[in-house]
C-alpha cells in the first residue's frame, strides 16, 4: 500500500524518523512445559510483569532473552542499552491476560540458546520478554486463504485460523522435517491440511513445499496468501506463486523466519525483494 505524502512541516517528519520506544522488558518464569511433538515443545510463560501484555493481531510477535551460559536468568537489559545477543523472536501463541500468561511454541531444531533452553525447560525457569510486535491482519472479505510455510510458521498459523470466519476457505500447506510432527489444525473457516516432508536436511528448505504447490496448480486469483518459512525458500515460493502460478503480488504476506546459516536472522524480513 502505498504511503500518504509527507507533510510540509518539519517537525512531525522529525518525529516520525525518531526512534521507536522499546517498551520495558517483562521478566517472566515457566509454569509448564507440554511435548506436543518430538521437535515441539509448548511453554508456558507467566509473571506479574505481564499486566497490560496483550496482542490484538494474529501472527504477532515477541522477543524472548535467554540466559548466557553459566546464568541462571538473564540480566535484565536496560531500556536503551545494547540487543542482547541471546535474544530471539516468537509469536505469542495465547495470550490470557486474566491469568498473566502466555503460550510460546518453540521448534527443537538443534543448537542454538533459544533450541538448547527449550529442550531442557522446567517450571521455575526465568526469561526476559519484550513486545508485542505487530501481526497480521487477514482480508475478512477475502473467500479464500493459504497458509504456506514450515513447522517454524505453525504457531503464527494457528493464530490465523483462529480469526478467519466462517464464511472463508482456508488451504494449509506445511512443510515438516518428519511425519510425526503432524498435527490436528482447526479453525472455523471450512479448512484443508496438506503436510509435506522435507527430512532432516534443512539445506532442503521450501523444496517439498515449491513441488506441492507446483502439483496442487494455481490458487485462486482470490486467494490471500500468508507464506513464512527459511528466507531463501520464501522468496523462490514467492516468485512460483507470482509468475508460474500467476497470483498478484499484493496478494500475498512473506516473512523469513528463519535463514540457512544466520544465528540470529531480523524479524522484518518480508521478502519484498524477491
Amino acid at each position: 500500500m502505498q504511503q500518504p505524502s509527507p507533510p510540509v512541516s518539519s517537525a512531525p517528519a522529525a518525529a516520525e524518523n525518531a526512534p521507536r520506544k522499546r517498551r520495558p522488558p517483562r521478566r517472566v518464569e515457566v509454569s509448564r512445559v507440554q511435548i506436543l511433538s518430538p521437535a515441539m515443545r509448548r511453554i508456558t510463560l507467566t509473571g506479574a510483569e505481564l499486566q497490560g501484555f496483550e496482542v490484538s493481531d494474529p501472527a504477532s510477535y515477541l522477543k524472548l532473552i535467554f540466559p548466557e551460559p553459566g546464568q541462571s536468568e538473564p540480566v535484565r537489559p536496560l531500556p536503551d542499552g545494547p540487543r542482547a545477543t541471546s535474544m530471539r523472536t516468537y509469536t505469542p501463541l495465547a495470550v490470557r491476560p486474566e491469568a498473566l500468561e502466555v503460550d510460546v511454541d518453540f521448534v527443537l531444531h538443534g543448537d542454538g540458546p533459544a533450541s538448547t533452553w527449550a529442550a531442557q525447560a522446567q517450571a521455575g525457569q526465568v526469561l526476559f520478554l519484550m513486545g508485542p510486535g505487530p501481526g497480521y491482519k487477514p482480508d475478512p472479505q477475502a473467500a479464500e486463504h493459504l497458509l504456506i510455510g514450515d513447522d517454524s510458521a505453525l504457531p503464527a498459523f494457528e493464530t490465523i485460523l483462529a480469526r478467519l470466519p466462517a464464511t472463508a476457505r482456508v488451504r494449509v500447506l506445511v512443510e515438516v522435517p518428519d511425519a510425526a510432527e503432524e498435527r490436528a489444525l482447526h479453525s472455523p473457516a471450512p479448512l484443508s491440511a496438506r503436510w509435506v516432508v522435507r527430512g532432516a536436511d534443512n539445506q532442503r528448505a521450501g523444496q517439498a513445499l515449491e513441488q506441492a504447490l507446483r502439483q496442487g496448480g494455481a490458487p485462486s486469483a482470490q486467494s490471500r496468501v500468508y507464506l513464512a518459512c527459511e528466507a531463501a525458500a520464501m522468496r523462490r515460493i514467492r516468485q512460483l506463486l507470482t509468475g508460474e502460478l500467476g497470483l498478484p503480488r499484493s496478494q500475498i504476506v512473506g516473512r523469513g523466519y528463519w535463514k540457512l546459516g544466520a544465528v540470529n536472522h531480523p524479524d522484518h524480513d518480508y521478502g519484498e525483494d524477491a
